[in-house]
């Protein structure tokens, strides 16, 4: 039994992976599900599936920008990131620029000064290294 749901949870991931990246698969999720379910669902995969998080990310960004801001306060900007046991900071960079990309420099420079960013993060050298980036990228 638990080599058949292991291999079934291996073939659902794989899959899933493939999915996020499809771009039709994208387009299909945002256009046929409610927000609060989609939601829902792109919020837990986020905190307990750390792989292709950028694209989970981008998914709940377009279907929820509420949701998608306060995640990234929540779940980085208000923790402590230097001493965090997750390598949290790599993701930034890009999470920053699809912020930029989707809903434009101004909604990135609010976030970029929101209460809930942590002065010792935005002191963190790779952390300021992600927003150069973002900022930066064209």
């Amino acid at each position: 039994m638990l080599i058949e749901i292991l291999q079934k949870y291996f073939e659902a991931k794989e899959k899933l992976r493939l999915e996020l990246r499809n771009h039709n698969e994208q387009k299909y999720f945002l256009d046929n599900i409610s927000i609060s379910e989609g939601t829902l669902l792109l919020e837990e995969l986020l905190r307990y599936n750390k792989q292709w998080s950028i694209l989970q990310f981008e998914l709940l960004l377009r279907l929820n920008k509420d949701a998608a801001l306060a995640f990234i306060k929540d779940y980085y900007l208000e923790q402590d990131l230097a001493n965090h046991i997750d390598n949290k900071v790599h993701n930034l960079k890009m999470m920053f620029t699809e912020i930029k990309n989707i809903l434009g420099e101004e909604e990135l420079i609010k976030v970029l000064k929101c209460k809930e960013f942590r002065p010792v993060n935005k002191r963190n050298k790779k952390v300021k290294e992600a927003i150069k980036f973002a900022l930066n990228k064209n």
